[in-house]
């Protein structure tokens, strides 16, 4: 395998004199030497003194045409196979820990230039005057700066772990009240579609009800109209009759034909009775239940959704002194460890209990709180009833 240092004296050879870097996309002038095209490209475009004269050459002066380049294939081949010689020669000598410049294993550390540096690096002239020590020695202050930097790193982490840990079970319980609530709407809104049904049936049935009434008071009307009318028909007959007749026969019974007509007595029939068209004027009565129902409905379901659980702060001049606080104020641990808390006349001496910074005076609240026990892995979750005044804790 090839050295290093023959390496890095074979990439010397393909570096573009213009960039000093290894040529890329290499192209040939007229006088023969290589260059980057785009370094090329970029030189050819600084004007020179005589505007109408040639570009020269950067090495030879010797002018060319700009629109003359070749590309050199060939270079460009051998270019790419000593950069991949380069690329073996360092995993190689990685694993020697070998300097990449002399091929020499590698001892010293430079602290001015922050190098790796062999014994022919170090008696060089450019790190004659800095600060040299072994590797071992200049890594030992690294190293205890990185596990001071663990440390810390995982502390964050373990703090973010709880941080998440504690999230998730609050996500556990919203999820739940969700659940809840979800039950809750499908559970009302069934029970009101029953009760809707029933309505429905039951105003539709005392409308037919009523409907078939109506149609038979509408034939009892129908006949007595038709009888009246049928009486009065035959009356004008027999007048227009008698009037068409002769002196002699128009006096014939006129006497009792004129008592009968005068005599008469039109019954004037009702279409709807009394009893049928308060019936009707009464219906709309019938709809109270079904009014009081959606309200019960509307004002019950309008709670259960309105529910937002109270935000708190945990009052530490009010804290039993087996109640640890967290720094947020939003959580409290107990601890058979008796604090060294102030004396304070508001504060719990007897019962292991905290108040909030401030209270509910009014309104219908609810809460959830979650408690731990001690050697029992798991957590309770327990809410209050909706009708209690109360507040959401987290201990």
């Amino acid at each position: 395998m090839a050295s290093a240092a023959s390496v890095t004296s074979l990439a010397d050879e393909v570096n573009c004199p213009i960039c000093q870097g290894t040529l890329r996309e290499p192209v040939t002038i007229d006088c023969g030497h290589n260059f980057c095209r785009g370094c090329l490209t970029r030189y050819c475009e600084i004007p020179g003194p005589d505007l109408e004269e040639s570009p020269t050459c950067p090495l030879c002066k010797e002018p060319f045409r700009p629109g003359s380049f070749r590309p050199n294939w060939q270079l460009a081949n051998v270019v790419e196979n000593i950069e991949r010689l380069q690329l073996v020669s360092t995993l190689g000598l990685g694993e020697e820990d070998a300097c990449q410049e002399h091929g020499e294993k590698i001892y010293f550390f430079c602290e001015d230039d922050e190098m790796q540096l062999c014994v022919m690096c170090r008696e060089a002239g450019e790190h004659a005057a800095h600060t040299m020590r072994f590797l071992e020695d200049a890594a030992a202050p690294y190293r205890e700066q990185i596990h001071k930097c663990l440390k810390c790193l995982r502390k964050e982490r373990e703090e973010i772990q709880e941080i998440q840990s504690r999230e998730n079970k609050r996500m556990q319980v919203l999820l739940t009240q969700v659940s809840t609530k979800r039950q809750q709407v499908i559970s009302e809104f069934a029970h009101l579609r029953k009760f809707l049904e029933e309505q429905q049936s039951i105003l539709l049935a005392q409308l037919e009800s009523l409907d078939g009434d109506i149609l038979k008071q509408q034939d009892e009307f129908d006949f007595l109209v038709a009888g009246e009318i049928c009486r009065f028909s035959t009356l004008i007959e027999e007048l227009e009759e008698k009037n068409e007749r002769p002196a002699r026969e128009l006096l014939t019974d006129i006497r009792s034909t004129l008592i009968r007509c005068e005599t008469r007595k039109c019954r004037k029939p009702v279409a709807v009775s009394p009893e049928l068209g308060q019936r009707i004027r009464d219906f709309p009565q019938q709809a109270l239940p079904l009014q009081r129902e959606m309200k019960m409905f509307l004002e019950k379901l309008h709670f259960e959704l309105d529910y937002e659980p109270a935000h708190i702060s945990l009052d530490p001049q009010t804290s039993h002194p087996k109640l640890l606080l967290s720094e947020d104020r939003q959580r409290a641990q107990f601890s058979y460890k008796w604090q060294n808390s102030p004396d304070n006349p508001q504060r719990f001496d007897r019962a292991t209990c905290v108040l909030a910074h401030t209270g509910i005076t009014g309104g219908r609240h609810t809460w959830v709180w979650m408690a731990r026990v001690p050697g029992y892995s798991g957590c309770f979750q327990l809410s209050s009833p909706p009708s209690l005044l109360g507040t959401e804790v987290a201990a």
